[in-house]
């Protein structure tokens, strides 16, 4: 019985090391795109689990967005505007909707759609 119990503990110490290893992987990746998309690093207190209202207030300047980079990656199908919302992470609403807006003056994108369900779709 006490071999059984220690093959177990030996398993489950394994899996919990397997857990830190792929989280802190994640940590890293999410540090990354943060940063190449004008996030920077997260701060401390986002990437130690703590609450929104432990963070301080964001300090500096933040990164510029290449919004021409942003645009290279969008899906070819058809999106909203919460799917370049998960490209671009971290963006105010009102910056991507002007951003979207200037695409659809310049003919890159077309609106479909009702008004509030807009869908959009690259122009060809």
């Amino acid at each position: 019985m006490r071999r059984l119990q220690h093959a177990g503990q030996q398993q489950i110490s394994a899996i919990e090391r397997q857990i830190e290893t792929l989280a802190r992987q994640r940590r890293a990746l999410l540090d990354e795109m943060g940063a190449a998309f004008g996030g920077g690093r997260r701060p401390a207190a986002a990437r130690h689990g703590r609450t929104a209202q432990a963070r301080p207030g964001r300090r500096g300047r933040r990164a510029r967005v290449d919004w021409n980079s942003v645009f290279s990656r969008l899906p070819k199908g058809s999106f909203r505007a919460s799917d370049v919302r998960k490209i671009v992470p971290g963006i105010a609403p009102g910056t991507l909707s002007q951003r979207l807006t200037g695409w659809v003056t310049e003919k890159k994108l077309k609106r479909t759609g009702s008004r509030r369900g807009t869908r959009y779709t690259r122009a060809a």
